[in-house]
C-alpha cells in the first residue's frame, strides 16, 4: 500500500487511489467542481490543483494517482495562486446574479469565490449570452451560469443510462444541453439539478420558492416504492419546498427518482382535515368532534357480528406503527380475522402454505446485486418500478453480467445489452419450467435454453420477481418455480442467495406485522384464517361482510377489480381512516382524518427487509391525528383496548412481535441489516403452468403507473404532467388491423362493461395484448378484470 504525506500528515491508501481520495480520508478539504465520487473523473475544472514535491507545476488532485513517498501540499502559495487564477477564468463569463439564483447560499462557486476570488473583475468585455433550452417540467435552465463541469453529462451517460445531455463546440463556445432541444426522458433527471454546482440546472418546481438558509431540513425515507431511498425534506412555513437525495451507499447510492423528488406537491391536495360522519338521508358527510366520530365508528362495529367486519389497508404511505395497530385492533379489539393489504393480488394459493420472510422479500442485498453475473428479471420493469434497484442491475451489466427480462412486452429499458424475452401473457410458468429442465438436462432450446446456459455458467445468479409476477394469476407457481431453479443451481445458500421477490407496492412491514388474513405479526401461524382481499370485497358486495374498515387506501383505484371494489363500498358500511378524500371516504359512514407521509414519525421496511425510521418533517392539519393514535382511541370503546399509549410503547410491542423492529438497533444511528431473515423454503411442488386468460379476445395486462401510483403522487400536479393521462398501449399490427390512429379514442369492452380512453401505438407491445395502467381515475382499466381470477380478455373498438 502506498504511503504519502499530505500537509504533514502521513497516510496509507489502496493502490490506484487519487490524491483527492487520500486527502478526504484525512479530513483535508480540497475544493472542486467537476469531481463527484459516483462519477468518472474528468479533471476539467482545475479547481482541485495541489502542489506535489518535485513536480514543477500544480497537479490535478482528482485525477492524479498517489505514489509511494509522495509529499503533497494543499494550501501552499503556489496552490492558492493557481486556484485564484482558475477561479478568475471561471468567473469571466459567469453572471453576477447571486441574489436571484436558486443556488444562492448553497453554491460552491460562491463559497470559493469568497476564499480565492479577487474583489473585482479584470475582464471588461461583454459576457457571453446563451439560450436556455427547455428540458421539460422538472429542470429549469440558466446556462449563462454553466462552468462546463460536465457532471450532468457524465450522470446521464454513466448513471441514468440515457445519453441526453452533451456538449458541442469547444472553449468559450462550448454549449451544454441536449444537442437537439427536447425534454428529458430519464426517470432520474431531477438529480441533474442536485449535481449542478452553480445553479445552471435548477429544480423547476422549486424555482424562486425559497432560499437555502430559510429552509428547515429533516432527514427521512422515501415511501413511494419498495427501495426506501434516504432523503432530505426541506420545508418553510410548514410546507414542503423540495426533497433532495441523501447519500446512502447500501440503498440509493447518492440518487433518488423523480417521483420521490417531485411528488410532494400532492401532499396538500384533497385533504381530510377533520373527522366526519354521515347525517340524514342523502345529506352527505358533516364535520364533527373526535368524540362523536369515534363513538359512531364503535357503534357501527359493535352493531354487527365480529365476523361481519373486515379490514382493508394499503402498504403505500403507511408506517409500520399504524399497520401494526390496525391488525391489532381488528384481531384483538374487534375480533375479526378478515383483513388484508394485497388489493392487487390475484393468486392467494400461497396462503395455505407456511412461508417465511425470505420467501416474500429480497435475499440479495441491493449493494451485492452488483456482483451478480447472471440476472433474470421476471415480470419486472425495473426502470419504472424500482429505479434505484435498476441502477444496481445496470452496474452489474457494466461489470459483465448477462441480464434477461422475461415480460409480456419489450421493456423501455436503459440497461445496455439487456436480452428481452417477450412471452404471451399467462405462459410464464411454463417457460420457467422449460428453463428448469434446461438446467437439469440441457433439453431446453431457444430463449429458455439461453437463460438456462447463462444461469449454469454463473457463479452468482439472481432472479428477481416484479410487480407483474407478484400479481400474476399464477404468482405462487412462478415463485416456486423460481426457487426450484435457484435450488438446482445451489444459489440459495448463506453466502449467496439469488432469490428475490419485490413486494408489489411499498412498505414490507405489512407482511412482517401481519396485515394478512393467514399470519400474525412476526410470521406467526394463526389458529383460524380470515378472508383475503378478493374474498373480502366479494363478501362485502354480496352483503356477507357488513362493515369495511379501510386504512389509507382507495380500493376504488387500487384493487385489481375496481367494479367489485365499488360494489363493496356501496353495499357495506364503510369506516375510513386516512389523509385524502378518496372514493372510500366519499362512501363512508365515518371518516377519521389521519396524517399523510412526512407528517408523522414512521417506520418503513424496504424490499430487502431493511427497517428504517423516518421522522416527521411537517405538521398536518390541526384536527388530524396520527393514525395509530386514532386506532388506539377507538379501541377504548371495546373490551380489549390496545396496550400502548405512546409511540415508544407501540414500537416496543412491534419489536416483541418481530425482532427486526428491535429498539436496540433502530434507536441508534447505525443501519439496520438487509435481508435479515431465514432461508428460502424449498421442496414445494410448483403447479403445472397453464395459461389463465378469460375469453378469446385481446389480453389486457395492468401495469403500475410510475408517476401516479399512490395517494400522494396521484394528486401531484407535477406527476400529472409527466404521466400524461390514462392511455391504452396497442401494437402497431393491431392498430393497423382495427384502423386505429395514435391518440385516437378507443373503447374496451368486456361483457356489459366498457371504458373509453386514448390509444398509444407502441412498437414494444406484441400483437393481441393491450397494456393499461392501474389506478388512473379518468379511465379505470381494472373495471375490466374478470373478477380478478385470471388475465382479462377484452374487445377493442376504435371511436
Amino acid at each position: 500500500m502506498p504511503t504519502l504525506i499530505i500537509d504533514g500528515k502521513e497516510i496509507n491508501v489502496e493502490p490506484g487511489a487519487t490524491i483527492m481520495e487520500a486527502a478526504k480520508l484525512l479530513g483535508i478539504p480540497i475544493p472542486h467542481f467537476c469531481y463527484h465520487p459516483r462519477l468518472s473523473i474528468s479533471g476539467n475544472c482545475r479547481m482541485c490543483l495541489v502542489e506535489v514535491e518535485k513536480m514543477p507545476k500544480p497537479v490535478v488532485s482528482c485525477a492524479m494517482p498517489v505514489t509511494d513517498g509522495m509529499v503533497v501540499k494543499t494550501d501552499s502559495e503556489m496552490v492558492q495562486t493557481a486556484r485564484s487564477g482558475v477561479l478568475e477564468f471561471l468567473l469571466i463569463n459567469h453572471p453576477l446574479d447571486c441574489p436571484v439564483c436558486d443556488q444562492g447560499g448553497e453554491c460552491s462557486l460562491q463559497d470559493l469565490a469568497m476564499k480565492y476570488g479577487r474583489d473585482r473583475s479584470r475582464y471588461h468585455e461583454t459576457k457571453r449570452e446563451l439560450k436556455n433550452p427547455n428540458l421539460g417540467h422538472l429542470i429549469e435552465t440558466e446556462m449563462n451560469r454553466c462552468i462546463h463541469c460536465t457532471r450532468c453529462i457524465r450522470f446521464s451517460a454513466e448513471i441514468a443510462g440515457v445519453e441526453e445531455m452533451g456538449a458541442v463546440f469547444r472553449g468559450d463556445h462550448m454549449r451544454v444541453g441536449t444537442y437537439v432541444e427536447k425534454t428529458l426522458s430519464s426517470e432520474l433527471s431531477g438529480n441533474l439539478a442536485q449535481l449542478c454546482p452553480v445553479g445552471a440546472l435548477n429544480l423547476k418546481p422549486f424555482h424562486f420558492q425559497a432560499r437555502g438558509w430559510e429552509l428547515k431540513s429533516t432527514f427521512g425515507v422515501c415511501g413511494h416504492c419498495p427501495v426506501g431511498c434516504r432523503t432530505r425534506t426541506d420545508q418553510m412555513d410548514n410546507q414542503v419546498k423540495r426533497v433532495m437525495a441523501v447519500p446512502c451507499l447500501p440503498i440509493n447510492i447518492s440518487w433518488i427518482c423523480d417521483k420521490g423528488r417531485f411528488a410532494y406537491d400532492g401532499l396538500g391536495e384533497e385533504r381530510l382535515e377533520a373527522p366526519m360522519i354521515r347525517v340524514g338521508n342523502g345529506e352527505g358527510l358533516s364535520k364533527t368532534s373526535w368524540q362523536n366520530a369515534l363513538n359512531r365508528a364503535a357503534e357501527i362495529l359493535k352493531g354487527v357480528k365480529p365476523e361481519e367486519v373486515a379490514g382493508l389497508a394499503t402498504d403505500v404511505g403507511q408506517g409500520a406503527e399504524e399497520l401494526f395497530a390496525f391488525q391489532d385492533l381488528m384481531r384483538n379489539g374487534i375480533g375479526t380475522q378478515h383483513l388484508d393489504h394485497r388489493l392487487r393480488q390475484r393468486d392467494f394459493s400461497s396462503d395455505d402454505t407456511i412461508l417465511t420472510r425470505a420467501d416474500l422479500l429480497m435475499n440479495t442485498p441491493l449493494a451485492e446485486l452488483e456482483q451478480a453475473d447472471a440476472i433474470i428479471l421476471v415480470g419486472l420493469d425495473s426502470r419504472y418500478e424500482v429505479p434505484l434497484l435498476n441502477l444496481r442491475v445496470r452496474k452489474a451489466i457494466v461489470a459483465g453480467a448477462k441480464v434477461f427480462a422475461v415480460h409480456p412486452r419489450t421493456l423501455e429499458s436503459n440497461l445496455p445489452g439487456l436480452q428481452g424475452v417477450v412471452l404471451s401473457p399467462g405462459s410464464e410458468a411454463g417457460f420457467l419450467a422449460d428453463v428448469q429442465q434446461g438446467i437439469k438436462n440441457g433439453s431446453a432450446q431457444g430463449e429458455a435454453g439461453a437463460i438456462a446456459q447463462a444461469l449454469k455458467a454463473a457463479k452468482k445468479p439472481a432472479i428477481i420477481l416484479g410487480e407483474y409476477a407478484v400479481n400474476h394469476p399464477e404468482a405462487e407457481t412462478l415463485r416456486r418455480r423460481t426457487v426450484a431453479i435457484l435450488n438446482e443451481l445451489g444459489a440459495l445458500g448463506s453466502e449467496w442467495n439469488g432469490f428475490n421477490r419485490i413486494p408489489a407496492r411499498s412498505n414490507a412491514a405489512a407482511l412482517d406485522l401481519g396485515v394478512v388474513p393467514h399470519r400474525g405479526p412476526g410470521y406467526r401461524k394463526l389458529d383460524s384464517q380470515g378472508y383475503n382481499a378478493r374474498k373480502i370485497l366479494a363478501a362485502a358486495a354480496a352483503g356477507e361482510i357488513k362493515v369495511l374498515f379501510v386504512l389509507g387506501g382507495d380500493p376504488g383505484l387500487d384493487a385489481v377489480d375496481t367494479q367489485l371494489a365499488k360494489q363493496a363500498l356501496e353495499k357495506a358500511q364503510v369506516i375510513y381512516l386516512g389523509a385524502f378524500d378518496t372514493e372510500a371516504a366519499q362512501n363512508a359512514e365515518v371518516v377519521l382524518a389521519g396524517l399523510a407521509p412526512g407528517e408523522r414519525d414512521a417506520t418503513l421496511t424496504n424490499c430487502e427487509g431493511r427497517v428504517q425510521r423516518s421522522p416527521r418533517a411537517i405538521m398536518g392539519p390541526i384536527e388530524s391525528k396520527e393514525d395509530w393514535r386514532i386506532l388506539r382511541a377507538l379501541s377504548d370503546r371495546f373490551a380489549a383496548p390496545l396496550g400502548y399509549n405512546t409511540i415508544e410503547a407501540l414500537r416496543k410491542a412491534m419489536a416483541e412481535a418481530d425482532h427486526r423492529y428491535s429498539l436496540d438497533t433502530l434507536g441508534k444511528d447505525e443501519m439496520a441489516p438487509a435481508c435479515d431473515h431465514s432461508p428460502v423454503t424449498t421442496g414445494l411442488e410448483p403447479a403445472d403452468g397453464k395459461r389463465k386468460v378469460s375469453g378469446d379476445g385481446m389480453v389486457l395486462v395492468f401495469e403500475p403507473s410510475f408517476y401516479q401510483d399512490d395517494n400522494v403522487s396521484r394528486r401531484s400536479k407535477v406527476m400529472g404532467l409527466l404521466a400524461g393521462g390514462s392511455r391504452i398501449r396497442i401494437s402497431p399490427e393491431d392498430a393497423q388491423t382495427k384502423k386505429i390512429q395514435d391518440g385516437q379514442k378507443v373503447r374496451l369492452i368486456q361483457g356489459e362493461e366498457s371504458i373509453e380512453l386514448e390509444a398509444l401505438i407502441d412498437g414494444d407491445v406484441p400483437s393481441g395484448v393491450l397494456f393499461g395502467s392501474y389506478g388512473q381515475a379518468d379511465a379505470l382499466v381494472q373495471g375490466l378484470s374478470s373478477g380478478g381470477e385470471g388475465l382479462p380478455s377484452v374487445s377493442l373498438v376504435g371511436l
